[in-house]
């Protein structure tokens, strides 16, 4: 059977004491350690969610500027590629007058050698028809 004494009243007053000491030299310090260590935590983990975000955006940003710089390029190369084609067309166009010219310039010159030599043989024809003549009749015409 438990007896109840002046030792048991000891004993609680030891066991209290012991409370207190332990509470103010163990249990507080260990809880302040906790509770700085979870805000600490908790600070980390709210900066790696802002630069978790800051990438995301980044990442938005460089993406768009890509999209913008590959429509950017493509427009250019449009505009170029129409540019060439304009040039070359109007090249084309000039080359062909410049031979059209020549051509013309060339049967001209080629007409006006055709009609020198038709009027040569013209005048030159009579002439060989009497020599002709001559030679078959074998007398002077």
């Amino acid at each position: 059977m438990i007896t109840i004494d002046l030792s048991i009243v000891a004993e609680i007053i030891g066991v209290l004491i012991l409370i207190v000491v332990l509470n103010s030299m163990l249990y507080q310090p260990i809880r302040r350690i906790l509770k700085e260590r979870k805000e600490k935590m908790d600070s980390i983990e709210a900066e790696a969610l802002k630069y978790e975000d800051r990438i995301k955006s980044l990442i938005e940003d460089y993406k768009r500027k890509l999209k913008e710089a590959r429509q950017a390029g493509k427009a250019e190369y449009e505009k170029l590629r129409e540019e060439a084609k304009q040039l070359e067309k109007r090249l084309l166009e000039e080359s062909t007058k410049e031979a059209e010219i020549k051509r013309q310039e060339l049967m001209s010159q080629l007409a006006s050698q055709i009609e020198a030599a038709k009027k040569e043989l013209t005048a030159k024809a009579e002439s060989f028809a009497v020599e002709i003549a001559q030679k078959l009749l074998g007398r002077a015409i």
